[in-house]
């Protein structure tokens, strides 16, 4: 025991003569990253507050009450503030829609107006959007598209119902005044259609904002890849170093504990260091995410001790891929292939209920997963105990393969 910790000590003070210049680095990483990632949340939510979807309308507009339904839509509906309709011809939209001056086409059949009347629309209206543009957006604007359809069919068929009725009851006399006041009444149920529901955001993840979504995301990427920048502490290593120190008595499982947690004490010193800046900025107000509105850092050196687990178990993955790959660039190649692979399936970058149900489950069940729901139910103070007994259980299962590894190499020679 006496000699595993003296070999704990002496990796140590190995690990920390490396200290300054992995500090250096992993602060200029820190900072080009905040920089982007500040700026991408800002100009992102900037510009859904003030973007609008511009769309060609092409069809006859030689109608009335189509003509007086687009007018309506661009001066009194609420849809005003996020589209904009263009009657134009479809030669036209084509051509503004191939330089993007146009996020779609919405084509209005011919002879629609006429099957309205009639009482039974059979001709639908065609929405056009590029074939990059697939996403919730695209899915929206084509319900409400198809809603528009149904629903100008469905109240001219009500319209003309009524009017059938009262004449086959000799109500000639009512006839236009009910005409009318059932059109208001329709209009009115359309303009005022957002008093009919509430609106609640729950947020991305456990209830996070965006930015609060991409703070503990680009955070974990970070200690993920910190694995690429510690690589020398790895790649230098003696080949004939373990069965040396196997021959003093110090095995595989002391070997590993000794190295392993001499590199935990830089991990989470690294940690401790990049959170003085963070904790400033959060402090001056700088800096801050939704859920920590108003709470200056107080809430920052809450979130640093349910940081630790994650750092350790992120650091147990680094530890056991060199252990499998002994070569400088083999090393180094994993490292990046696993942490940007396992960073983006478990939404580091995107979130994750965009992707299919398979890669939605496959990133859950990764480490990545874990400590990224771990890390959200952290910031947003709710319950994750699932998720950090997942972490701890990567945790133990990574130190676990860290030894076999090292005693598969010491008997290999």
């Amino acid at each position: 025991m006496s000699r595993s910790f003296k070999y704990f000590e002496v990796q140590l003070k190995r690990v920390m003569k490396t200290f300054p210049r992995q500090m250096i680095v992993n602060l200029l990483v820190c900072l080009c990253v905040g920089v982007l990632m500040v700026v991408f949340i800002r100009d992102g939510l900037s510009a859904q507050d003030g973007q609008k979807y511009r769309i060609g309308v092409v069809g006859d507009m030689s109608d009335s009450y189509l003509g007086f339904g687009i007018t309506a839509l661009q001066s009194i509906d609420d849809s005003r503030f996020m589209i904009e309709l263009v009657t134009m011809t479809r030669e036209e939209a084509r051509t503004a829609f191939e330089k993007g001056e146009l996020y779609a086409i919405v084509q209005i059949p011919e002879g629609m107006m006429e099957a309205i009347e009639s009482g039974a629309n059979d001709k639908r209206i065609s929405y056009i959007a590029a074939e990059g543009q697939k996403g919730i957006g695209t899915m929206v604007m084509g319900q409400i598209v198809d809603v528009a359809s149904t629903l100008v069919t469905r109240s001219q068929s009500a319209v003309f119902g009524m009017q059938s009725i009262m004449l086959e009851h000799g109500m000639q006399e009512e006839f236009w005044e009910a005409t009318n006041a059932l059109n208001l009444l329709l209009i009115e149920l359309v303009v005022n259609r957002s008093g009919l529901y509430d609106v609640e955001v729950l947020g991305i993840a456990n209830g996070l904002s965006i930015e609060g979504y991409y703070f503990c995301g680009i955070l974990l990427f970070l200690l993920l890849l910190a694995g690429i920048n510690n690589s020398p502490l790895f790649t230098r290593r003696q080949t004939d170093m373990p069965r040396f120190m196997q021959s003093r008595g110090v095995g595989a499982a002391g070997q590993v504990a000794g190295e392993y947690l001499a590199y935990l004490c830089l991990m989470i010193l690294c940690v401790v260091v990049i959170f003085i800046p963070l904790y400033l900025c959060l402090e001056r107000e700088w800096f801050t995410i939704p859920e920590w509105e108003g709470m200056g850092a107080e809430p920052l050196t809450q979130f640093l001790p349910a940081l630790l687990p994650v750092t350790a178990m992120f650091a147990a993955l680094q530890f056991l891929l060199y252990e499998i790959m002994a070569g400088v660039v083999s090393g180094i190649l994993l490292q990046f292939l696993c942490g940007i692979g396992m960073g983006y399936l478990s939404g580091f970058f995107y979130p994750a209920a965009f992707f299919p149900d398979i890669m939605q489950r496959l990133g859950r069940i990764m480490p990545t997963g874990a400590a990224l729901r771990y890390v959200n139910g952290s910031v947003a103070k709710e319950e994750s105990g699932m998720a950090g007994f997942g972490v701890l259980l990567y945790l133990a299962v990574f130190l676990v393969l860290s030894v076999y590894v090292r005693r598969s190499r010491i008997r290999r020679g």
